[in-house]
């Protein structure tokens, strides 16, 4: 029954329209954002544990660095040592061919010891080339280790880091068909809620009409 006191009908429409209105917004964010949570009021939960995930990856993917910092340092201070190896082998010719004590053989020895200093590795150079070989690989293996443990936490840390960005993605990213699909809907709804408010505003123009009719 038609009523001049309240447009029932309308008033659902219109309520529905900001309803739809809303959806639709949402919608155009989260393809505008790539992320299914912009705000608190979107998920205040999946917030959270998006970006604790996101904290935690970007600590390790830090802490990725540290270790190549300390993987190349230790890569450098192997390189003066095989500086260092390469000049104990012409200790060893000079041994050889009997001129272990001449200019040339001291000028060596302080060449391999320059080498070590640089390379912040404690090796006693003097003595015999092979001493001064087995001194220095001591050391070189040392810092082998300290290569393949860098290395190795590197790449903990990194899979450490792409886990947990691949959770806080889980969490936080917007599922792009899936609001593709409300924004063909919403877009859709809107249109039909307004054409539907229009048809719910013609009832009173009803009322109108019949009291024109009266009228007459």
């Amino acid at each position: 029954m038609p009523s001049i006191l309240n447009n029932v009908t309308a008033m659902s429409a219109s309520r529905q329209i900001g309803v739809t209105q809303h959806g639709l917004r949402q919608a155009i964010e989260r393809l505008t954002t790539g992320k299914r949570i912009n705000r608190a009021s979107d998920d205040a939960a999946g917030m959270a544990a998006g970006t604790a995930a996101e904290a935690l990856a970007r600590t390790a993917r830090e802490a990725v660095k540290g270790h190549q910092v300390s993987y190349f340092s230790a890569q450098a201070s192997d390189a003066f040592l095989e500086e260092a190896t390469n000049l104990a082998f012409r200790l060893a010719e000079l041994e050889g061919s009997g001129n272990s004590a001449t200019a040339e053989y001291s000028s060596v020895h302080t060449l391999i010891a320059s080498a070590v200093t640089a390379s912040g590795a404690t090796v006693t150079t003097t003595g015999i080339s092979t001493a001064v070989l087995a001194n220095i690989a001591t050391a070189r293996q040392t810092f082998a280790a300290t290569m393949a443990t860098a290395n190795s936490n590197a790449n903990i840390q990194g899979i450490t880091s792409e886990n947990q960005f691949s959770i806080s993605d889980t969490w936080m990213g917007a599922d792009i068909g899936a609001e593709m699909v409300n924004l063909t809907k919403y877009q859709i709804m809107m249109q039909s809620g307004v054409s539907a408010l229009s048809n719910a505003n013609q009832s009173s123009q009803t009322i109108l009409g019949l009291f024109r009719y009266l009228a007459f």
